[in-house]
């Protein structure tokens, strides 16, 4: 199993009109070009941008069914012609999981995903150490998913947490701080990252994750 996490930066006052777009291209396409784990807008970090979260059994999957995609005339008619001229600038991420996608138990939640740049030649031990972290870590928050990008950005580890508000985000975060083996396990990592970022996301109600 891999994972595609596609970014699109829309220009300012044109989501609304993109957000349908994408909502009816997503009820006429998915899953036939690959299952939609997750879609959010971004509401806290670089605004104006959607997030979409891809599955696909391997990466000669991902590549057959996005030749598929992109040779589709209803893709391009619908959506493709409708909507690029309301776009920026577009990212992909290939992913490859570090643990299995686990959906949180309701739905209703804020997303976060963070993600890291290692110290070149250090992304398999810091990956390592954050599948280690994954027991202690349960015990406070709700990991969705880790990966390790494989294509798009080098020596990049990411990961997604479901929080069911920004206030209850707030104490899950206090108290894994204050849990001794994280800290033990964030002094053994600090050394292997030089760039840290994070966003919050809103899913859409296509979403998967919810």
């Amino acid at each position: 199993m891999i994972y595609e996490m596609r970014t699109i930066t829309i220009k300012p006052g044109a989501m609304p009109e993109v957000l349908s777009l994408s909502q009816k291209t997503h009820e006429i396409l998915s899953p036939r070009y690959g299952e939609t784990v997750g879609f959010w807008t971004a509401e806290i970090g670089a605004l104006n941008r959607l997030w979409r979260l891809s599955a696909y059994d391997s990466f000669e999957d991902y590549r057959e069914k996005r030749d598929g995609l992109s040779n589709d005339a209803r893709w391009q008619s619908e959506f493709l012609s409708k909507v690029s001229p309301h776009l920026l600038h577009r990212e992909t991420r290939i992913l490859k999981p570090v643990m299995p996608v686990q959906a949180p138990e309701a739905a209703g939640n804020i997303y976060e995903y963070r993600y890291y740049r290692t110290v070149p030649g250090q992304i398999s031990q810091y990956a390592s150490h954050m599948a280690r972290a994954a027991a202690i870590r349960k015990n406070h928050v709700c990991d969705v998913g880790m990966w390790t990008t494989e294509a798009g950005l080098p020596d990049e580890f990411s990961h997604m947490v479901a929080h069911p508000s920004m206030d209850i985000r707030t104490s899950q975060r206090a108290a894994l701080m204050a849990d001794a083996e994280w800290a033990e396990i964030q002094r053994e990592i600090a050394s292997l990252i030089f760039d840290a970022r994070s966003e919050i996301l809103v899913p859409l109600a296509w979403s998967g994750l919810r």
